[in-house]
């Protein structure tokens, strides 16, 4: 039984991430040809559009061959939040918190000695930076809407059809930490596991988020607000990191690979099973009376 409900689950994934990588294989040389720069492999930029754009796809095509509950569950969870202003203020709180969050840890390098200020970028600060920052929220805004809406907007589902919440959300999470490498998935848990650890965690939380609120754009604003923090970095060089051999073993200017950021998500996820397991406790209570 438990063999063909995870068959069921992960199956058209499965199947979806193989064609994906078909696509992958055919594009990437292609596209290659036409510009030597461009990667479907890239963390950002034109190749990570072009690489989301055609996991959208997919998605599409996958729901096609899903139950129309299925689909309008789709619809409903990824899209349609947008016809009603109310979605602004729960997105704009999340990202308000994990954004500050987010930027206390990376000013929490200064008193541990693996970073200080850099005092020559606030020269930098003109009129133009404001653009930058501006064009940088945008798209940190369609990278956050996009990822959740394929793993929390319909990866997540797919799974829930078939198992039940915490397995569905374990199952989502590792797909999202693999999918994060998509040039050598496999590379991401055995070479680095540090940074595979981070984005399980990550992907945990947001799962269970989702679960937990029912609604896309709270997970959009958490992404969103961790995300948004790196973007300014780079644009406003604020911080001059220590170089990784001289960072205390608990931090990494990558987060996701820092143990301490790994704890406090790990903390976080605890929190959040827990609230998960009192709320289908008291939904069982409720029913037996």
């Amino acid at each position: 039984m438990l063999q063909q409900k995870l068959q069921k689950s992960f199956g058209p994934i499965a199947l979806s991430a193989i064609s994906i990588f078909i696509c992958m294989i055919i594009i990437q040389p292609i596209a290659c040809w036409m510009d030597p720069t461009f990667s479907l492999y890239a963390n950002r930029g034109v190749g990570k559009i072009g690489i989301t754009l055609l996991v959208i796809t997919h998605i599409f095509l996958l729901l096609l061959a899903a139950p129309k509950k299925l689909w309008d569950t789709f619809i409903t969870t990824n899209f349609s939040f947008f016809t009603s202003p109310a979605w602004l203020r729960s997105f704009t709180t999340y990202f308000g918190i994990f954004f500050i969050a987010h930027a206390l840890f990376m000013l929490g390098f200064i008193p541990a000695g693996a970073a200080q200020i850099n005092m020559e970028a606030l020269v930098t600060i003109t009129p133009a930076l404001a653009g930058r920052l501006a064009f940088g929220f945008l798209a940190t805004f369609f990278l956050a809407w996009t990822e959740e809406l394929i793993f929390r907007g319909t990866v997540y589902p797919l799974l829930a059809q078939y198992l039940a919440p915490l397995p569905s959300a374990l199952g989502a999470s590792f797909i999202f930490m693999a999918a994060h490498d998509l040039h050598n998935p496999l590379n991401l848990v055995t070479v680095h596991w540090r940074l595979g650890l981070g984005l399980f965690l990550l992907g945990l939380l947001l799962n269970l988020t989702f679960i937990l609120t029912k609604k896309l754009y709270t997970g959009m604003g958490i992404h969103a607000g961790l995300v948004f923090v790196k973007v300014v970095l780079r644009r406003l060089p604020l911080l001059i990191f220590a170089l990784p051999h001289h960072m205390p073993w608990w931090l990494d200017q990558d987060l996701r690979q820092a143990p301490l950021a790994q704890v406090a998500l790990g903390i976080g996820c605890l929190i959040l099973i827990g609230i998960l397991y009192q709320s289908q406790q008291e939904k069982n209570t409720h029913r037996n009376t």
